[in-house]
Order: C-alpha cells, then structure tokens, then sequence
C-alpha cells in the first residue's frame, strides 16, 4: 500500500451530481468514497469543506508542438498551463517537427513527452494522405485516435482526400479508434478567402466572413456520412455551429457512430470579441456570432455536445501581432489551457443554471470514454488512478496574460472576472498544483506518463 491521502468535506462531483463525501486515496489509485473518513489514518489530510472535488480534466485537443520550434509551447510549458487549469490528462495533437504520421515519429513524440511532461498524456496521429500502412505502425505505436483536416492546415497537414476520408474511416471501424476531423470545406474556404483579399480586405472581421457557417457545417454533414456508410467512429472536433450540432444530434439518433466536441471560444467569445482582439482572436473556425454561441449552449445543455477541450494553440505573441495591420498574417488558434475549465465551471453553474453532472461529463468522463482512457481517467470511483481537481466555486479572479503558467503570455480572455479557481491539483495522487492565495507548482516534468490506447483497461 502506497502513501495515504484524505481528501474530506468537500462536495464530490460525479456524472450524476454532487454529494457531501470524503475520498481516500492510496498510491496512485482512488481506494474509498466515504460519508465520514475521519478514524481513517492517513498521510496527509486535505481540507475540501466549501469545495468542489471532480475528477481530474480531460484535454483531448491540445497543441503543444512538441518536438517542434519551442516558442510555440511545448509539454513542459504546456503542462504547466493544464495543472493550473484542473487539466490531468491530455491527448497531444499530431502537429509538431515533423507531423506525427508515422510510427517513428510516434516514438519520437512519446520520448520526448515522457521527458518533460508533467501531466499524464496520449497521443493523435496525423492521417495526412499517406499510405496505409503508416497508419498501422501509429496504431501498433499506441495512438488512441487518428486526426485529419477536411480543409488545409499547413504543408505538413494538407487537406485529406476524399480516398484518404473513406479509407481511414473503413481503418478505424476495424481498429476501434475516433477519427478526428477539422471540418470545414477546403474549396468554399480558399474561395472565400480569395474573395475576401481580392475586396482588399484585411481588417479581423474578412477571417470570419471567409469562413460562415456553411463551410463548417457542409464538413461536418460528408463526415457523418462516411460514418455512417462505414461504422467508423466520427468525431467532430472544435464544432461552433448549431447547424453542424443539428446534424450530429440527429446523425446520433439515427445510430451514426459519432462524437462533437466544442471548446471554450465558441461558448465565451463572439465575433465582437474577434473585432476588439484582432490577430489575438484568429481562429479556425472563426468565432461566431452571438446568435451562433447561444445556439451553442443549447446543444450543450441538452447532451448533443461529448467533449469540451481547449484546442490550446500557444503561439507567440510577435507571430500574433504580425496581424494587426492584415489579419490574414496572424496564424490561426488561440491560447486556453489554463483558463478553460474555471471558465465554463463558471458559466455553467453561475450564469446558464446547469449541474456538476455536466461539467464533469464534458471535461472528465466523456472524453475519457472516447478515447480509451476510462475508467482509469475521468472518473473518481474507486480503482480510477487519484486524478483530482478542486475548485473554489465561489473565489473571484480576473484573467492577465501575465498571470498564465504556459509558455507565451497572452489570452484571449484578458480581463474577464471568472467565478471559479482551481486551488489543488493532483495527479496519480501527488499533488503537482496548489494556490492557496499564491499559486505554486510541485510536479515536475517527466513525471507524466504515456498512454497507449486501452489504458483505461489496463490493470498495471
């Protein structure tokens, strides 16, 4: 038996609710959920009462670049972002010196998430045109889902073809794997764009004319149907479209195999807010107008959206501000690893009325189950390996740039007033994160384990 922490008086939070509860944790797993642990011996006791206790945070869309070009972030810099966000796991995207789409470059991404990472992760690979049998040394190197864009990324992520569409949706039916697609139409958004620079447009506001809802929404409707024709498990990534979530919700009821993911600029932010950030709030998609990110909401609180991760893209300041007189040369994503979580916890309790139950199956036990890492991840139940944040759900901080842990200062959300902070963060039962008034780091990098696909399954 490995050292004893109790966790006791906070309010658990699991995918049916909350309830009064103590949590005993033993090593690395969660051993007990008790009314009353006070007879139990422990190493250490943490004090929850007034606090929310949920399962640790599941980021399955995060862009550290690692190996790449360390200004842009990195697991180390990265890591630090998610544990000050109540992130314990991510799921690291295939974009990185080179892109990871094959097994060599697998290996390559492992070794160096295993000697820098804090947080425990897994991994995409790139599905990017290549031949088949590449795919399969990802697959047999561990990845837990494969990635394309149905609309150009950059020279080492084009768009895939539709023969690439069919046959990695036909690989990954047999595999048991999602397939994770950026769905926008590649010829309506490069005819939007040239449209957009032929006007002499280059004001924030050209991105998202370049860029409406059709483009995503006629994306997302082809990949439901090679879904559908196949069996293979669809997953929509990034949706900021009540359209494209219609399609998802009724592509669900007819039995499609197929996940949506949203994330926190598409539910916070508004076109408004690509007016008044410029470069800063380029993105893709692009963010949506008001209309579109209540619609958002919508599908949020009635069960159609699985996931919300942070699409986290830390790219440097000067590379942003490289847009300011021509949105077109700011590169596209946005900062939000650290302030992901504590936002939506914010907004679903404080302004929009919806329950813990929520919060926790979009941030822990969704993604957790998609991605083969549930029950070991994604769950406080006993045996889960003792992933776990607590939230003051009542502590009030403003958002500063300056302030993030991740490697380039800036957010999107500078000066917004959130309700909820993480004060404790815990992986496999140390403590790696606390802020009991100053924030202070205690996990240290290389202490983040990989996660091959099926952990969840694993006994050891």
């Amino acid at each position: 038996m490995g050292r004893r922490v109790v966790i006791e008086g906070g309010l658990l939070g699991t995918e049916e609710g909350a309830f009064r509860a103590d949590l005993v944790i033993e090593g690395e797993r969660i051993a007990a959920i008790t009314l009353d642990a006070s007879d139990i011996d422990a190493d250490e006791r943490i004090d929850a009462r007034g606090k929310l206790v949920v399962p640790g945070g599941v980021d399955v869309h995060t862009h550290f670049k690692d190996p790449g070009d360390p200004p842009t972030e990195g697991f180390y810099h990265g890591s630090l972002g998610a544990i000050a966000g109540g992130i314990t796991t991510v799921v690291e995207m295939p974009q990185a010196t080179p892109t990871s789409s094959e097994g060599a470059h697998i290996r390559q991404k492992r070794a160096v998430g295993e000697q820098h990472s804090i947080v425990d992760f897994a991994l995409w690979g790139g599905a990017v045109n290549q031949d088949l049998e590449k795919i399969d040394e990802m697959i047999d190197e561990g990845i837990v889902a494969l990635k394309s864009f149905m609309a150009g990324s950059s020279p080492g992520f084009p768009a895939a073809t539709d023969d690439t569409l069919l046959a990695v949706f036909r690989r990954v039916a047999e595999v048991g794997i999602p397939y994770g697609l950026h769905a926008e139409n590649d010829d309506l958004l490069e005819a939007g764009i040239a449209r957009l620079k032929a006007q002499g447009r280059k004001d924030p506001m050209a991105h998202a004319e370049s860029r409406p809802p059709i483009v995503e929404i006629e994306a997302i409707h082809r990949a439901i149907f090679f879904a559908e024709q196949t069996g293979g498990h669809a997953y929509i990534c990034h949706c900021s479209t009540a359209g494209g979530l219609e399609l998802v919700k009724a592509a669900k009821a007819r039995g499609v195999p197929v996940s949506v993911e949203t994330c926190p600029q598409y539910l916070a932010l508004d076109e408004e807010d690509l007016r008044r950030l410029g470069p800063f709030g380029r993105c893709a998609p692009p963010l949506r107008a008001r209309d579109e990110v209540e619609g958002v909401w919508r599908y949020v609180a009635d069960g159609t959206v699985d996931v919300i991760s942070s699409d986290h893209c830390g790219y440097t300041i000067e590379s942003k501000e490289a847009g300011l007189d021509d949105i077109w040369q700011a590169p596209l994503g946005l900062s939000g690893i650290q302030t992901m979580y504590p936002i939506v916890l914010d907004d679903m309790l404080h302004q929009r009325g919806l329950d813990v139950g929520t919060f926790v199956r979009l941030s822990a036990s969704n993604p957790a189950r998609i991605f083969s890492l549930y029950p070991r991840k994604g769950t406080l139940q006993p045996g889960a390996d003792a992933d776990v944040v607590i939230y003051d759900t009542e502590r009030e901080w403003t958002v500063h740039g300056e302030d993030m842990l991740h490697r380039n200062k800036w957010t999107p959300f500078e000066g917004r007033v959130v309700r909820s902070r993480v004060v404790r963060t815990i992986i496999r039962g140390r403590t790696v994160y606390q802020d009991d008034g100053a924030p202070m780091v205690t996990g240290e990098p290389g202490t983040g384990r990989f996660l091959p696909r099926g952990y969840g399954r694993m006994r050891d």
